[in-house]
């Protein structure tokens, strides 16, 4: 695998990146999907600022996954990077079948993958794609690892990204949220090829138990089959509290798993950023690392989450 990693502005090697947040949304409207307005941000000033909290706690990079169909923009995230300082690495991928573009409807498993390869290789606007995702399979409203199933728009997708990861050798990032589908994802990838090394599967922190056996029986399959578990929903206290992401993490640390864990904040709504009165893109600095040393994670192990995994993961 490369050791260069294609950002908005041109290629850098993976011992650049620093800290990296791995799924994130800098302009997206997925108030298209989710019928929300507070969902669009389309503003690149507001964005700029709003990344400084973010480079005065040591952040450095950031992946944004919003998808095409949901307003993607390769030329506003180079105009964020180069504003901002921050290193941005774009993803290219489709969300839900209700928000595909039209083509995409109808075109075959080799047509999409010849349509990542190609953001890979060109990009859109002078702007190449670093990884493909976010790759999202529907939502459910249990949790049900073991019942979850692609329906067959979604496989097709997944497996044209395989072919794609295949042929360029860039990381897949999955949007695996209510339902739990980590594992039905997964099935589909590796049977189209897919390197599980290079692939994280995304929002493993929707769901919560208050038996923690339940959870983990959900991440660790997903870590032993060499995949990553992104906790990339920090912040999202409706969906299950920071305290319990928290113990869940350290729970899988203890078991030796800190470089098979990423870590994000998934931003996406004008509510949640500091001018609206919101936690920020920071959130994870200010919040939520405090937690995990006040439960006796180490500063190697929170390294090891938000710069030696996501290098790994992007980078090889």
């Amino acid at each position: 695998m490369s050791t260069v990693v294609n950002s908005v502005i041109g290629p850098i090697s993976g011992d650049q990146l620093g800290v990296t947040l791995t799924h994130e949304h800098l302009w997206c409207d997925i108030a298209v999907h989710s019928r929300n307005p507070d969902n669009t941000i389309k503003n690149v000033p507001l964005v700029v600022e709003e990344l400084r909290y973010y480079t005065r706690l040591a952040g450095r990079s950031i992946v944004e996954v919003t998808a095409e169909g949901l307003s993607r923009n390769p030329a506003a995230l180079r105009a964020i990077s180069e504003a901002s300082g921050v290193q941005i690495i774009s993803g290219i991928g489709f969300y839900q079948p209700e928000v595909y573009p039209n083509w995409v409807r109808k075109a075959s498993v080799t047509e999409i993958a010849d349509y990542f390869v190609r953001q890979v290789n060109d990009g859109t606007d002078g702007v190449r794609a670093g990884i493909i995702g976010e790759l999202a399979s529907h939502n459910e409203s249990l949790p049900n690892p073991a019942g979850y199933r692609l329906r067959e728009d979604e496989a097709r997708v997944f497996r044209a990204a395989a072919i794609a990861q295949r042929a360029t050798g860039v990381p897949i990032s999955t949007h695996a949220s209510l339902g739990r589908g980590g594992h039905a994802q997964l099935d589909v990838l590796a049977d189209a090829g897919a390197d599980l090394l290079k692939v994280a599967i995304g929002h493993c922190d929707a769901h919560w138990h208050h038996e923690a056996e339940r959870d983990m029986s959900y991440y660790v399959p997903i870590l032993e089959r060499g995949a990553y578990c992104a906790f990339d929903l920090i912040g999202w206290e409706e969906l299950a509290p920071d305290e319990i992401r928290a113990k869940r993490i350290a729970a899988l640390v203890a078991l030796g798993y800190e470089r098979r864990i990423v870590l994000s904040t998934d931003t996406c709504r004008l509510s949640q950023l500091h001018h609206h009165g919101g936690r920020g893109f920071d959130h994870m600095f200010s919040s939520f690392l405090p937690r995990l040393r006040r439960i006796g994670i180490t500063e190697q192990q929170i390294t090891a989450m938000l710069v030696e995994a996501p290098r790994s993961l992007l980078a090889g």
